[in-house]
């Protein structure tokens, strides 16, 4: 049975289905499930911009300008979703707008040179500088940040689960363990820390990493049409990541 603290956390869906209905859509509720996707996706899109040679302000307008085109087109709704997953569409819809310099002009212009965004455009040139620029080409680097945000997400839902239940600090303390590098945090340090016993400790983080893997499941499974693509798009992840 679901928690009813609980029943309310989980990934704003971006199935196909319904970021298409949204598309025949007018009002709050269209608005906002684009907004949805658009503080979703700058991130891996800017990350392409970036990657294909652009300054960091324009990249910044170019995403911008691609979403305002989103929101005052009916790009959404003649969108195919037999074509593949919804951010290879995204992405390719990017590149088509970045090569057409002069409809992203209009674009601008439509939008009276408006922020959909605020952009945390330091937060994302750090990510970038991490990474020598001849060390990845921008699709890749679409699907990095991809990942990325979509582990960041599904901790973050997480914590919020952890938070309705009580336990923020039990969640602070074992969440290393989610970590690839959590190999040198010892279950002893952490029975201490958390005046736990050696066993409960250790069910505990069976049971992080359980729900962390369905969370991340459960933010796939929104992404793609066919629940038989949701294994696909987990190894992707992982892979971009690697």
């Amino acid at each position: 049975m679901v928690d009813s603290n609980e029943k309310n956390f989980g990934f704003e869906t971006t199935q196909w289905s319904l970021v298409l209905a949204a598309g025949d859509q007018v009002g709050k509720s269209h608005n906002d499930l684009l907004s949805d996707l658009c503080q979703r996706y700058w991130r891996p899109l800017y990350g392409f911009a970036r990657r294909s040679g652009q300054s960091t302000q324009a990249a910044e307008d170019s995403v911008q300008a691609f979403f305002v085109h989103l929101l005052s087109s009916d790009a959404l709704s003649i969108a195919d979703r037999k074509r593949g997953r919804f951010r290879t569409f995204l992405l390719s819809s990017l590149q088509n707008f970045m090569r057409n310099q002069h409809a992203r002009d209009n674009a601008l212009r439509r939008g009276g040179g408006r922020r959909l965004l605020s952009l945390d455009v330091r937060d994302a040139e750090g990510a970038l500088i991490a990474e020598p620029a001849t060390a990845i080409s921008p699709e890749a680097e679409f699907e990095r940040r991809w990942a990325l945000t979509v582990l960041e997400e599904a901790l973050s839902l997480l914590a919020r689960k952890y938070a309705a239940r009580g336990k923020p600090e039990l969640f602070d303390v074992l969440s290393t363990y989610l970590s690839l590098e959590s190999g040198h945090v010892k279950y002893e340090e952490t029975a201490s820390k958390l005046g736990m016993t050696l066993g409960a400790v250790k069910v505990a983080v069976h049971r992080l990493r359980r729900e962390y893997r369905e969370q991340l499941r459960h933010a796939v499974a929104a992404t793609v049409e066919d629940e038989n693509d949701v294994t696909d798009e987990l190894e992707t992840l992982l892979k971009a990541i690697s």
